[in-house]
């Protein structure tokens, strides 16, 4: 990706197609997430209003990469190894937006109490910025894009660290990196003041084990050439971590389920609610992350040595040896 190899134009024409889709997609999807009730109530013109609470995160995301994977090809790049290369930048690009919620009304805020702790007052170990945020009436919010913009770095210097490790298997660096960023995004999205929810679902939530359910898919897919059937098992773990997740989360939103046990364990249950449902869902997204980097590595771990017995099967002119 550089002016000698005479793709000078690659980047930039990157980055503005990226911006474009980043747009539409982070438009697209929260349109999709609200089951479209803002468009059918508000008109287009919701389409492009600057509410905070009105794009998707993830669908931004998707946009920004989605700009250079199409442009890879056309500059005679490998599209895989392009979106290694990026493993990166994207994750500096990640953790400077993650970041700015935090000044862009409560989109990078969120609130205390949802962890059953009492509201943080001065003087606090959490009051200091930029983990707590202080508004104009003097309340301190949870600074919930800080930590996000830090999942964001740990997982770059990850992708550094481990850039050579897997440059023999293109494409994995990236989805290993997508993955890590999910797992953790299925955690700290609860924490929002500001998302969007329709009934008891977190879209943004929803985005991300998508993301994770199709990259299985497609891994247990790889497997199965030589593995048979046995391959979909990370595909079963997947889907049991996400009903994990979401059921999880319904039993701490609907709590007439308490009704239905004895008054004791009730009391019990419902003191101890919040520790134990976020206990479950960071267990989830645990799962989730460990299945979704195996399953990724066995597969990319198969396709380099399916391509080692294929290289070893001809002879440089293409020829079978004997």
């Amino acid at each position: 990706m550089s002016k000698q190899n005479g793709r000078g134009w690659f980047i930039p024409a990157g980055a503005a197609l990226g911006l474009i889709l980043a747009w539409a997609l982070a438009k697209m999807l929260w349109v999709i997430g609200t089951l479209g009730y803002p468009l059918s109530n508000g008109g287009a013109a919701v389409l492009f209003r600057l509410e905070p609470g009105e794009y998707s995160f993830f669908g931004g995301v998707l946009g920004f990469v989605l700009g250079f994977w199409l442009l890879a090809k056309p500059a005679g790049l490998d599209r895989r190894k392009t979106l290694d290369a990026l493993a990166f930048p994207v994750c500096l690009v990640i953790a400077a937006a993650r970041f700015a919620t935090l000044f862009w009304g409560e989109a990078g805020l969120g609130d205390y109490s949802r962890l059953g702790m009492d509201l943080v007052e001065d003087g606090s170990i959490l009051a200091f910025f930029p983990l707590s945020i202080r508004d104009s009436w003097g309340d301190w919010w949870m600074g919930v894009g800080t930590l996000e913009a830090l999942a964001a770095l740990i997982t770059g210097i990850y992708a550094l660290r481990k850039r050579d490790k897997y440059a023999n298997r293109p494409g994995h660096l990236f989805e290993r990196c997508a993955v890590i960023l999910c797992s953790v995004q299925l955690v700290l999205e609860l924490f929002h003041s500001v998302s969007t929810i329709t009934y008891f679902v977190h879209t943004e939530q929803v985005w991300c084990a998508v993301y994770i359910l199709v990259r299985v898919i497609f891994a247990c897919r790889v497997l199965a050439q030589e593995q048979g059937g046995g391959a979909w098992k990370w595909t079963v773990f997947t889907v049991l971590w996400v009903a994990l997740n979401g059921v999880t989360q319904y039993m701490m939103d609907k709590l007439q389920w308490l009704d239905l046990l004895p008054e004791g364990v009730s009391r019990w249950v419902g003191e101890h609610l919040v520790g134990i449902g976020y206990g479950l869902i960071i267990l989830s997204a645990v799962g989730l992350c460990f299945t979704g980097l195996r399953a990724g590595k066995l597969a990319a771990d198969q396709t380099l040595r399916n391509g080692k017995a294929a290289a070893a099967a001809y002879g440089k002119d293409g020829k079978e040896t004997e």
